[in-house]
């Protein structure tokens, strides 16, 4: 990947993530109840995040108004898709109650408590990424922003495909736990 390339793509994943709190409010707002009773709003940003971000290079950047666009419309396809999901479970007899508990539900105008969570939100996903070790940071901006392959990144890595392929799954691992909620105990 070029350089300017590799750039552009680091700068559509800053702007996407300084979206991060107006799109959880946009996803919560669109969320039926049967969704909202097996998936959190949280849960569907990042999905649609991480698919958006493993594609970025097709975006134009046309401004804001593009780009907020494009996110809503990715968030919109992802709510359809998860909520087909789990009527087809339903139909082919899933237990109702299986699935994440239900997050509560944003008040539509977002008031200055939604809007603190969501910052908070927001930096927990910033301070836990930028807790990773850097190689860490690299092979998940490598794998999961630049879409390398797990062989791509082993020959830019001077590493076996395996042993990429290791390290990602690490990394990821890593930083899903610290975005864990902690527990009081």
């Amino acid at each position: 990947m070029a350089l300017d390339a590799r750039k552009s793509v680091s700068v559509l994943g800053e702007r996407i993530l300084a979206s991060l709190p107006g799109l959880t409010r946009f996803v919560r707002r669109r969320m039926g109840p049967e969704l909202r009773a097996r998936e959190s709003a949280s849960d569907i940003v990042q999905s649609t995040y991480r698919e958006l971000l493993r594609t970025g290079s097709t975006f134009e950047q046309r401004g804001d108004e593009s780009l907020q666009r494009w996110l809503r419309g990715a968030a919109e396809h992802k709510l359809r898709n998860r909520a087909r999901h789990w009527r087809a479970a339903r139909r082919a007899g899933a237990p109702a109650g299986e699935g994440a508990p239900p997050e509560p539900v944003a008040p539509a105008a977002g008031g200055p408590e939604h809007e603190a969570e969501l910052a908070e939100e927001a930096g927990r996903l910033e301070a836990a990424f930028r807790a990773l070790t850097p190689e860490q940071r690299r092979v998940l901006i490598r794998s999961q922003i630049d879409g390398l392959s797990h062989a791509e990144l082993a020959r830019e890595l001077d590493r076996t495909p395996e042993a990429a392929r290791k390290l990602v799954a690490r990394a990821l691992a890593r930083l899903a736990t610290l975005l864990a909620p902690a527990t009081d105990q």
